[in-house]
């Protein structure tokens, strides 16, 4: 499975640079407000680096509009755009995805599905799939539902959607190293999955392997040592 670490400027680039990652999914919004965010991950481009370019949603609860997301996306350059969706919500993610198909290439398509249940996520998941995509991404909020991810990887096996599609995790939820552990032993072939865990962590000057999850503060300092100790303990799960 690959990995792609979600890094803040103070200290993210160089924890990329050293452990040499060349999968990326950046944030739309810190790619229009912060030129040096954007100029990193425009040199990694250039340097044929795989870039998913994540919609916002998650950090604030909705997409920040897909005219914004393929600006950032030109900005940088990149080979994936995750559509706009709408959290829990089925209906508002099929329409804002249907309404930005025009503006991204289906080969760029990373599909967001949404639902309040399992039910509704595959019948979203069905539907986004039929408009077209590369890559099918499960969010961490389903880590919450009965059975995890796990279930969601076993519907998108259940309907062979893996075998022509990439399947990629959207963060994680509460325990990266077991969430990842999970993934491959269900479904190893998971393209990858994204996560601002080695950092969060050491901005608390804790480890991946403790119980307590920190959530990521975009513009606090974090202790460099541990943060290294996070990026092999992750590194080694994906493997």
């Amino acid at each position: 499975m690959k990995y792609a670490l979600i890094a803040q400027p103070n200290g993210g680039d160089q924890l990329v640079n050293q452990f040499r990652l060349t999968y990326h999914l950046a944030l739309a919004q810190y790619i229009l407000s912060d030129k040096r965010y954007a100029a990193f991950y425009h040199n990694l481009h250039m340097q044929d680096h795989f870039i998913m370019l994540d919609n916002g949603a998650a950090e604030n609860g909705h997409s920040i509009g897909i005219e914004n997301v393929t600006k950032a996306a030109d900005l940088i350059g990149v080979e994936e755009i995750v559509m706009p969706d709408v959290l829990d919500e089925c209906n508002a993610t099929v329409a804002a995805t249907s309404n930005a198909i025009k503006f991204v290439p289906e080969r760029m398509r990373a599909i967001v599905p949404q639902g309040r249940d399992w039910a509704d996520w595959e019948y979203c998941a069905t539907t986004l799939v039929r408009l077209g995509c590369r890559t099918i991404c499960v969010a961490k909020r389903y880590e919450s539902l009965e059975g995890g991810r796990a279930h969601a990887l076993g519907i998108i096996r259940r309907h062979k959607w893996h075998l022509n599609h990439d399947i990629h995790l959207l963060g994680c939820y509460r325990n990266p190293l077991r969430e990842i552990l999970n993934a491959i032993e269900v479904a190893p072939w998971v393209r990858g999955i994204d996560t601002s865990a080695p950092i969060s962590y050491a901005q608390h000057s804790d480890t991946l392997d403790r119980p307590k999850w920190h959530s990521l503060e975009w513009d606090k300092p974090f202790r460099y040592d541990a943060a290294v100790v996070n990026m092999d303990l992750i590194l080694e799960a994906c493997r």
